[in-house]
């Protein structure tokens, strides 16, 4: 295998060094990620399908430094056959201290063939580096700390595609075309069934995110229900546990409403794993969302989707369905979601061409 000084490269030199690397020989490969809020877990579910086909007899473990990760909880059955081992909260990327050659090693000394680094502030990766390993992949200030370096030098707009350039890095063909991850869940299915029975047009509405800057107001969700009302389209609002507060100012702001996830004030336990939302946007003619968690769980149902964005990247973030239509603030002067005025909202629904929405 070809190497620069130090495993550095140089970005102009990337394409002719991914050509001339070789196979790579793993029996055990690393992914690290800082963190994996649930929505990351569906927008990464691709990357570890294509690592798997790529993989498909190594053991391969996820470590998360901060938190935990649905692929060891709500999404373990859907990821079980891409991932072996699935470590929580393993904290080894969250100091700059943890760059001293002092600090102890990474989990606990465990040694990889490969591993592969999703973190790009290049301290962070420095960090992850430290874990015993033969071959390190890391995106961060263009592969500069990386083993091997992708065919292409120009990083992808949009943030699943930067996972699979890491990918590229490597440069393993497929061994096998193996099924994509599958979110169906038949139990889910019968209850979405039964939440929103048949007979009725359903569009759902997501007014929360994580970040509360990221939401779009929620008076202009209020009226974008009832103008749905006029049209005999049901509103359906889909309200996380972060939205808790908000579940009882639906309710009387839009009184023919429907919140199926609560019941007099908590959420039904069905609700916990994200598969039953996922369930849910199989039964929605479309939904609007903000940039959030929830668009991504429609997107896997491949609900057709109008996704609000204020300060954050549009390109970079968007859900992954065929069905989109994205609204900047950028678009409107600003940087505030709430830029983003009601009739862009109606006309992008629109544009979506649903029948019984339009």
């Amino acid at each position: 295998m070809i190497h620069l000084p130090l495993s550095m490269s140089l970005p102009v030199l990337s394409p002719l060094f991914g050509w001339l690397v070789g196979d790579v020989k793993a029996r055990t490969i690393l992914v690290h990620g800082r963190d994996q809020p649930v929505g990351d877990g569906f927008l990464q579910a691709g990357f570890f399908h294509a690592l798997r086909c790529r993989f498909p007899k190594s053991h391969i473990t996820f470590a998360v430094s901060k938190g935990g990760s649905p692929y060891d909880g709500s999404l373990r059955a859907v990821m079980a056959p891409f991932i072996d081992e699935v470590l929580s909260d393993q904290g080894f990327c969250m100091e700059p201290r943890q760059l001293s050659p002092l600090a102890s090693r990474p989990l606990g000394g465990r040694q990889f063939d490969l591993v592969i680094d999703l973190e790009k502030k290049f301290w962070r990766s420095l960090a992850v580096k430290r874990v015993r390993h033969r071959i390190f992949i890391s995106a961060s200030r263009h592969f500069l700390f990386s083993d091997r370096w992708p065919r292409q030098w120009k990083n992808p707009a949009h943030l699943s595609d930067q996972y699979m350039l890491l990918l590229d890095a490597i440069g393993m063909p497929k061994h096998l075309d193996l099924p994509a991850p599958d979110f169906h869940d038949s139990k889910c299915d019968d209850f979405a069934r039964r939440l929103l029975p048949d007979g009725k047009v359903y569009v759902g509405l997501a007014p929360g995110a994580g970040d509360r800057g990221k939401c779009w107001p929620l008076d202009r969700y209020y009226a974008l229900s009832r103008l749905l009302l006029s049209r005999n389209v049901q509103p359906v609002y889909l309200l996380g546990p972060q939205e808790k507060d908000w579940v009882q100012l639906v309710a009387d702001a839009v009184p023919d409403a429907l919140i199926p996830a609560w019941k007099d004030g908590r959420m039904l336990p069905e609700f916990t794993c994200p598969l039953q939302t996922v369930a849910l946007g199989h039964r929605l003619a479309a939904a609007v969302t903000n940039d959030c968690g929830i668009a991504h769980m429609l997107a896997a149902a491949q609900t057709p989707l109008v996704t609000l964005f204020g300060y954050t990247n549009a390109i970079k973030y968007a859900p992954l369905t065929p069905h989109l239509k994205t609204i900047t603030a950028q678009d409107y002067g600003s940087k505030s979601v709430s830029a983003i005025p009601l009739d862009a909202v109606v006309a992008a629904l629109d544009d979506l061409h649903v029948p019984g929405i339009s």
